[in-house]
């Protein structure tokens, strides 16, 4: 059909007998969804409730909770028709639906699935899918829609070979009895990270524990403090369990499915079908990680100008010696959270030692240097700051965040250094947009794949991202000063592209810039796997076929 049947219209919508039906078929999981301020708001007040939604607004937990809840909540707004429900906003004030979906499938077995993809595809449904909520797109929800919530579906299983059917595809056969593990899709790194701890393994994953692991995180890439030592997180998928558009459970991986298996690895969530389960590789743990804090203030422009200059020019060569992180820039502040596996606090302090001992007049460095015993210690004390919630990697839950992103070439910071500090700069000092580097590429990530990610990511060292928060009546002109800053960084590397999942809402030619030379083949499978683009978000592949 030209256009999808949503909430309201009486020409399409599925009639209430048509729900009730559905509803049996998948033993009464059909949820009908209310944004997570509903009970803050007259007429449906209740003081409980709201109470305890204001006092966990902000915990990402709680909000992956609610079916109808995004970690950012922008994304519960529908800013075009000026429809929200917020405990920001009066109790008197109208409580309205916005992007959040009118009912949710929450998914405890996969045949719900499978029956949900074929009554949407039935009555012409949008189509969402969901598990944390986790995505600055904004694609794990949309108004009218159904939603597909994959939150309780928590098979963890870790096991020493692959089943393949072909085992001159299959690596690693007979390893270690837990050199895979086998994940379904509401899983959440922090879960993962625990249970690879009990098995002495480590895993390619994200710095928010609270990201789901088998969602749009690795589906459009999935880059970690262990990526240069590993790869990508979708460098290390071995097979995905997928229900297609036709409602069919199928296999992908490099024996089956061949096609679905290279596009699901780099090629964006919510956009093949729906991924229900999904299979990593695992590596023996870290015998240790050296985490470094490092923070760096400057007096005035040229100072920092010359910090941000010498940092960028010195970045390649800590590559090489193995570090990986987080940087902010803010204004003449430069802060490292760095991490180094497997090496001495000697030897990550002589490999720091130019930043750590930076000589000028003008300029003040205090750091500290710590040994972790594992990765997930790592993460849980040093970035998270022993607080679930993890601010200080994903900032709060529950407030708008509006990000864009570029990844930045490894012959940028060796070759022209000066124009990537001049950038940084000009974006923190002149736009006043706070800047967030991932340096979580080289190494690793350098070495061709055979998969959907974004080439891009194979040439590029830091991936820079730049982001703000603002309330509804400024967030218009909030996207455009984000775009305006990421322009910046787009002029300086011609050629490069963006990570889709920490992206400019409005990306321009987001086809060359989230998947580069690989998006006619990744066109021609969509349009092979679903033809009638029953899943569609937000510049995801096909998506220029429809409008909003």
């Amino acid at each position: 059909s030209s256009c999808r049947c949503l909430h309201g219209d009486p020409n399409c919508w599925p009639q209430d007998r048509d729900w009730k039906i559905f509803n049996a078929s998948i033993q009464g999981r059909l949820i009908a969804v209310k944004p997570p301020a509903w009970p803050c708001h007259d007429p449906q007040y209740d003081h409980h409730l709201c109470e305890l939604a204001t006092e966990n607004w902000s915990d990402p937990t709680w909000r992956s909770d609610q079916p109808g809840a995004m970690m950012a909540d922008n994304w519960e707004m529908d800013d075009a028709r000026n429809e929200s429900c917020s405990i920001r906003d009066p109790r008197s004030s109208r409580c309205e639906q916005g992007s959040v979906p009118v009912y949710a499938v929450n998914v405890s077995h996969v045949f719900q699935v499978e029956l949900a993809v074929a009554f949407a595809s039935k009555h012409n449904l949008l189509l969402v899918v969901k598990n944390t909520g986790h995505d600055y797109l904004g694609r794990s929800t949309a108004r009218g829609s159904l939603s597909i919530w994959m939150h309780h579906l928590r098979e963890l299983r870790f096991h020493g070979d692959l089943g393949c059917d072909q085992a001159e595809h299959c690596d690693d056969l007979g390893l270690d009895p837990a050199a895979y593990v086998t994940i379904g899709a509401g899983v959440t790194w922090n879960q993962l990270y625990e249970a690879a701890l009990e098995h002495r393994r480590d895993i390619v994953g994200a710095s928010c524990p609270w990201v789901g692991a088998a969602g749009g995180f690795a589906q459009g890439g999935g880059h970690s403090l262990l990526s240069p030592v590993f790869g990508l997180a979708a460098d290390n998928v071995v097979e995905l369990q997928v229900v297609t558009a036709d409602g069919k459970r199928k296999v992908a991986s490099e024996c089956q499915n061949e096609d679905l298996f290279w596009a699901l690895r780099g090629g964006g969530g919510g956009t093949f079908g729906v991924v229900v389960s999904l299979t990593y590789r695992t590596y023996p743990a870290l015998e240790n990680a050296i985490f470094a804090s490092v923070n760096v203030t400057a007096k005035d422009r040229p100072s920092f100008e010359t910090l941000l200059e010498e940092f960028a020019r010195m970045n390649p060569e800590l590559s090489s010696d193995g570090w990986s992180g987080f940087f902010n820039v803010g204004n003449f502040s430069l802060s490292l959270r760095y991490v180094l596996p497997n090496k001495t606090l000697a030897f990550a302090r002589s490999s720091l030692n130019f930043l750590l001992g930076f000589q000028h007049n003008r300029i003040q460095t205090h750091y500290s240097l710590k040994s972790y015993a594992s990765f997930y210690e790592l993460i849980q004390q040093a970035l998270c700051g022993s607080d679930p919630s993890c601010p200080n990697v994903g900032g709060l839950a529950g407030n708008p965040v509006l990000p864009a992103s570029r990844l930045i070439p490894t012959q940028a910071l060796n070759s022209f250094p000066t124009k990537v500090s001049r950038a940084l700069a000009k974006i923190a000092l002149d736009f006043q947009v706070p800047i967030v580097g991932a340096f979580v590429a080289g190494g690793q990530v350098s070495v061709p794949r055979d998969s959907a990610v974004n080439p891009a990511w194979r040439d590029s060292l830091w991936l820079v991202i730049v982001s703000v928060s603002a309330p509804r009546s400024q967030r218009k002109e909030a996207a455009t000063l984000v775009s305006r800053a990421n322009k910046v960084l787009i002029d300086i590397t011609p050629g490069s592209g963006s990570y889709m999942n920490e992206a400019d809402y409005n990306e321009p030619h987001f086809h060359r810039s989230f998947f580069g030379s690989h998006y006619k083949r990744l066109y021609e499978i969509k349009q092979r796997v679903d033809p009638g683009g029953l899943f569609v978000c937000h510049h995801c592949v096909g998506s220029e076929d429809w409008t909003q």
